[in-house]
């Protein structure tokens, strides 16, 4: 494949990252953050994994690869509807430092697969780390899951209903008259 061809299919799954980013959060408002993530995550691991086993055919992981984009765009999507839930008084902050991690954890995954090359022979084994790094995150987030749900979250990580007396509704209040 040519240079341009490379450039024309990670532009293809770039996009479909960027356009399904508005679907993950449409869903995690509706299903929740958490529940939404957690299907992400699932897809993600399943589908770094193939694309690892699927090196021979272009088409293959071409198409396992925009899924995997598509995955992560509404995983991120997912993760923004979480944000102002946990953190209602900084959210500018928070988000802007997930997007930092994110944007240097990007830069790990070219040199991890690198390295899986150079020492492992294969893209196999750098694609197998991410989808195991993915299933760990899953487990992290599911265990901290527990405690969100008592202290500001719903079950499946869904914004709580304000009640007349709660804290969220005296702010709400407290907005309306000013």
């Amino acid at each position: 494949m040519s240079k341009v061809q490379a450039g024309q299919l990670t532009m293809l799954a770039a996009f479909m990252g960027a356009a399904v980013r508005i679907v993950g959060g449409w869903l995690s408002d509706r299903w929740g953050g958490v529940n939404t993530l957690t299907v992400v995550l699932l897809v993600v691991a399943v589908g770094l994994v193939l694309v690892g086993l699927s090196s021979g055919s272009l088409a293959l992981t071409t198409l396992l690869l925009i899924v995997c984009f598509a995955a992560l765009g509404a995983g991120n999507g997912a993760l923004f509807q979480l944000v102002p839930l946990r953190w209602p008084t900084s959210t500018a902050v928070a988000g802007s430092m997930i997007g930092e991690i994110g944007a240097l954890g990007g830069g790990l995954v070219p040199n991890a697969m690198g390295l899986s090359t150079q020492y492992l022979g294969s893209y196999l084994w750098g694609f197998v780390f991410f989808g195991a790094l993915s299933l760990a995150m899953l487990g992290v987030m599911r265990v901290m899951q527990i405690r969100w749900t008592r202290t500001w979250a719903e079950k499946g990580g869904r914004a709580r209903v304000a009640t007349s007396h709660s804290p969220a509704a005296t702010n709400v209040r407290k907005a309306a008259r000013s």
